[in-house]
């Protein structure tokens, strides 16, 4: 059996953060929760998580730093910003957001669709480097 995908989902929107970790947890993957980097950063250290794929709210404080940390990591986390209110192209011209996927911040079913549609991208793009041997 293929371990699930593990994907953090960090936004101070706890509405948001649950309602999307609960459509990727439906859609097969093991979605975590955090309404804070520190706490995403302490569940990491703690349970010494492999963290594939990371959405996260770029206006966060430490959101870059924690991004980039994952994205040094080993296994080359994904990063996709949550943007709300904020112009995605801005977002995304800054480092290390400039290789992430935007998606708005939103919670209708249409949403949770896209939104797995993208995790399922961005998980199969991490896994292409491996693919090629």
């Amino acid at each position: 059996m293929t371990p699930k995908k593990v994907v953090f989902v960090v936004a101070g929107d706890l509405g948001f953060v649950c309602w999307l970790g609960l459509s990727l947890n439906s859609a097969g993957f093991h979605a975590l929760p955090a309404k804070r980097v520190s706490d995403a950063k302490r569940m990491i250290r703690d349970f010494s998580l492999h963290v594939d794929v990371l959405i996260i709210d770029p206006q966060l404080t430490g959101a870059s730093k924690f991004a980039e940390s994952l994205q040094a990591a080993p296994h080359h986390a994904r990063i996709i910003a949550a943007t709300a209110g904020t112009d995605p192209e801005k977002v995304l011209a800054d480092p290390p957001f400039e290789l992430a996927k935007a998606m708005p911040r939103r919670s209708d079913q249409q949403a949770a669709v896209d939104w797995v549609h993208t995790v399922e991208s961005q998980v199969e793009e991490s896994l292409k480097p491996a693919l090629n041997f």
